[in-house]
Formats: C-alpha cells, sequence, structure tokens
C-alpha cells in the first residue's frame, strides 16, 4: 500500500496576492494622510502668523479712531505726516539715508 502524502492547504495564491496589495494600499494611504496633515499644520501655523499681524494692524487702527474721536486736527495732521509726507512751512526734514534706524 502506497502512502498517500496529505498537501497542506497553503492558500490560494490570488488571496495571497490581494492581501498584500491591500496592505500595501493601507500603508501608502497612512503615508499619504500623513504627509497631508504635515502640510495642513504648516499652513495653519503660517494663517496664525498673519492673523497676529493682522491683529497688532487693526489694533494701530483702533488706536487712530480713538484719536481721532478725541482730536480730529492732530488725527488729520498725523495721517499728513507719516501717510502722505507733508511738512508744515518753515519746517526742515531730515532723512536718515544710511540705513540705520
Amino acid at each position: 500500500m502506497q502512502e498517500v502524502k496529505k498537501k497542506k492547504y497553503k492558500g490560494s495564491l490570488l488571496l495571497k496576492i490581494s492581501i498584500l496589495c491591500f496592505a500595501f494600499f493601507m500603508v501608502s494611504m497612512l503615508v499619504s494622510q500623513q504627509i497631508s496633515i504635515n502640510q495642513k499644520k504648516a499652513e495653519l501655523a503660517e494663517l496664525e502668523q498673519a492673523l497676529e499681524e493682522q491683529q497688532v494692524i487693526n489694533d494701530g487702527l483702533r488706536y487712530d479712531l480713538d484719536a481721532e474721536d478725541a482730536d480730529s486736527d492732530e488725527y488729520a495732521e498725523k495721517q499728513a505726516r507719516y501717510e502722505l509726507d507733508y511738512v508744515k512751512p518753515g519746517e526742515r526734514v531730515f532723512y536718515n539715508v544710511g540705513g540705520n534706524n
């Protein structure tokens, strides 16, 4: 009598390939999501910085508006001097061309 060798069931090759493909897909999706999260965090940091800068500008404008309410002539003079570079008659203005503040 011949011995009958039992073959062990090793599973379908197609099943192994599909599991390997699914695992590769999941890993690639996780890496992709992590890259996207890091990009969004960087964008958020930039937007928070821009928000802080804009808040400083807004605070300055609020201060100017409060000053306008207090004394409109003083506000108009300040705006003429700093925004339009106007000077009073007979006044001398010196500019620092050396670049040092």
